[in-house]
């Protein structure tokens, strides 16, 4: 049984003669201290634990006791003790209760330093903090959070223009903070804070094309290399089931020449039982791949290959190629939204399209995927289907 006392060791006085006031904390033989924050002047003003021979030693006395009693606490909540040694015990008592009355800020930091996520996601995470903490400060602590809270919190966004899916995005991540530290046993709420919260609904770009649309950009010539890249890396999205831009960097031709495998970078942390995406590159789509490949195998769109620089060529040029084509709006994310619109108005299996996708396949719950799967030859029927569907009659 470990064995609790207040202390004054005169090894440790200073040239001064100051000392402090240490708990010792005695447990399988070994004696450890924890150090208080009560400095005496003399060590004749310690005798039999107490505090001696000074105006305040009634109020040190107190607080000496308060400690005692807080570290007893402790010490009679753990289990098993006998089996931790003196020093693994005064840790757990010195850290015991400093999970409790965690500041929201702390828990943020603690989140985004433990979690696993993606330095983009972090990044983003931060935006979003930023706003949290501009409506709450960074003081507030987490069991202070009420129903109240979220619908001012959600007011504060609104007033400031947000749109639908923005707000809905910055208090979705405060109930992830929220569900983090209740999973961590920081905080503790009677009511939920969120009960009886809608969240705004998200907001469905309907950005996809018609088929003549696309057929536009397909047969589009211009003098200006800019505009074609555009066209071409476009039309490549679409040929390759509209994979994303940052998966399509990240594929080497030079090693997939006929058969594209690939695991979608969004979602690869998440379970799903198809983890690669997997399908015959179509003829249409090699033309462009050799037209952009570069020595090492991989699409080279700007001279420094970065996503960030990649985005910006796009936002920059794809204006320019809607407007060449006459089109009212035009964003390289078109290519992923139409190519999943004609799959599906093809009469594609919605399986199969979140299959090629890189989507989960089993989203729906059914115990259907327990049985049956989706293989890279439906994958590969699919997208030839669309691709058909371009072709003049």
């Amino acid at each position: 049984m470990a064995l609790l006392n207040a202390v004054v060791l005169t090894s440790k006085t200073n040239k001064g003669g100051r000392n402090k006031v240490r708990i010792s904390v005695a447990h399988n033989g070994e004696t450890r201290y924890i150090v208080t924050d009560i400095i005496l002047d003399s060590n004749k003003e310690f005798k039999n634990g107490m505090v001696v021979k000074r105006a305040d030693a009634a109020m040190l006395n107190t607080k000496i006791r308060n400690l005692l009693q807080r570290y007893q606490s402790a010490l009679d909540e753990l289990e098993y003790i006998n089996g931790l040694t003196c020093p693994e015990l005064v840790f757990q008592l010195r850290h015991a209760g400093s999970d409790k009355h965690r500041t929201l800020k702390s828990i943020y930091e603690e989140y985004v330093t433990h979690a696993r996520i993606k330095p983009a996601t972090k990044k983003r995470y931060h935006v979003l903090w930023n706003n949290i903490e501009r409506y709450l400060g960074d003081k507030v602590l987490a069991e202070h959070i009420t129903h109240v809270t979220i619908l001012g919190f959600d007011k504060f966004l609104r007033d400031r223009k947000l749109t639908s899916s923005s707000v809905r995005n910055n208090v979705v991540f405060l109930m992830i903070l929220l569900n983090y530290a209740k999973r961590c046993a920081y905080v503790q709420f009677r009511v939920d804070p969120f009960w009886g919260y809608d969240l705004p609904k998200m907001e469905v770009r309907q950005l996809w094309l018609s088929v003549d649309e696309v057929k536009k950009i397909r047969d589009l010539e211009s003098s200006k290399p800019n505009i074609m890249k555009c066209r071409d890396i476009f039309m490549l999205s679409y040929y390759l089931g509209g994979i994303n831009m940052i998966d399509l960097l990240d594929i080497n031709f030079k090693e997939q020449t006929d058969i594209i495998r690939y695991v979608r970078k969004k979602t690869e942390q998440r379970p799903k039982l198809n983890k690669f995406v997997e399908f015959v590159i179509p003829e249409e789509a090699k033309a462009i791949i050799n037209r952009y490949k570069g020595d090492d195998g991989y699409i080279k769109l700007t001279k420094y290959q970065k996503i960030n620089k990649c985005h910006q060529f796009f936002r920059t040029n794809m204006p320019k190629l809607a407007e060449a084509t006459g089109i009212k709006q035009l964003i390289y994310y078109a290519a992923r939204k139409s190519f999943s619109q004609h799959a599906f108005d093809l009469g594609v299996s919605t399986s199969v399209i979140d299959y090629i996708l890189g989507h989960r396949v089993d989203k729906s719950g059914t115990s259907l995927y327990a049985y049956i799967t989706v293989t890279p030859d439906m994958a590969t029927k699919a997208i030839r289907k669309v691709l058909d569907n371009l072709k003049d009659s």
